[in-house]
C-alpha cells in the first residue's frame, strides 16, 4: 500500500489547496447532514483560505495536507494543548475513504501526540456520521461526551466528544 504523507501548510497556496479540498469533501460528505445552507456557512466561516491562514499565523492550528503518491487526497487541522492532541479537522476525499488511509493517518497522529508526551487525543465528530463513528471507534476512540456548539447564523455543531488514551 502507498504511504500517507503529511505536508505542513506553510503558505498561502498551500491554505488555497486545503480550502478547496474543504469544498469538495464538504459537499461530498456533509449536505445530506447538514443542508447545503450550513455547509455554505461553515466553508465561509471556518474552512476558507482567509481562516487557515489566520489560524496557523495565531497558532492556533497546525494545517497538513494529506499526500498519497503526491496527490492531494484530504487534511488535518491539530491543536497543540497542555495534554491533548485535539484533532480539530480530518477530512479525506470521498474517492480516497476505504482504502486504509485514515488509519495510515490516524497511526501517524497517535505517534506524533506520543513522541509530543500527550496523554491522549480528542476529536468530535458529527453525531449523524455514522461512518466516520464507527471508524474512529474501530482505531480506539471512546465517546466520552456530547456536546452542541452554536457557530451563528442559527447553526449548531451537534457533536460526540470522543478520546483516545495513549
Amino acid at each position: 500500500m502507498t504511504e500517507v504523507t503529511l505536508v505542513a501548510v506553510r503558505d498561502t497556496l498551500q491554505a488555497e489547496d486545503v480550502a478547496h479540498l474543504a469544498e469538495i469533501i464538504w459537499n461530498e460528505h456533509y449536505l445530506p447532514i447538514l443542508g447545503q445552507e450550513q455547509v455554505a456557512y461553515m466553508l465561509k466561516t471556518f474552512q476558507s483560505t482567509e481562516r487557515i491562514i489566520a489560524d496557523i499565523a495565531e497558532n492556533k492550528s497546525t494545517y497538513y495536507i494529506v499526500e498519497v503518491d503526491q496527490d492531494e487526497i484530504g487534511y488535518v487541522a491539530l491543536e497543540w494543548q497542555e495534554n491533548t492532541l485535539f484533532i480539530s479537522k480530518l477530512y479525506l476525499l470521498k474517492r480516497a475513504r476505504g482504502n486504509g488511509y485514515a488509519y495510515q493517518l490516524m497511526k501517524k497522529l497517535i505517534q506524533q501526540a506520543t513522541d509530543a508526551k500527550k496523554s491522549k487525543l480528542r476529536l468530535t465528530v458529527n453525531k449523524d456520521n455514522p461512518s466516520s463513528i464507527a471508524f474512529y471507534e474501530k482505531v480506539g476512540f471512546k465517546q466520552v461526551d456530547a456536546v452542541v456548539s452554536p457557530i451563528g447564523n442559527d447553526f449548531v455543531m451537534d457533536d460526540y466528544i470522543y478520546d483516545y488514551t495513549i
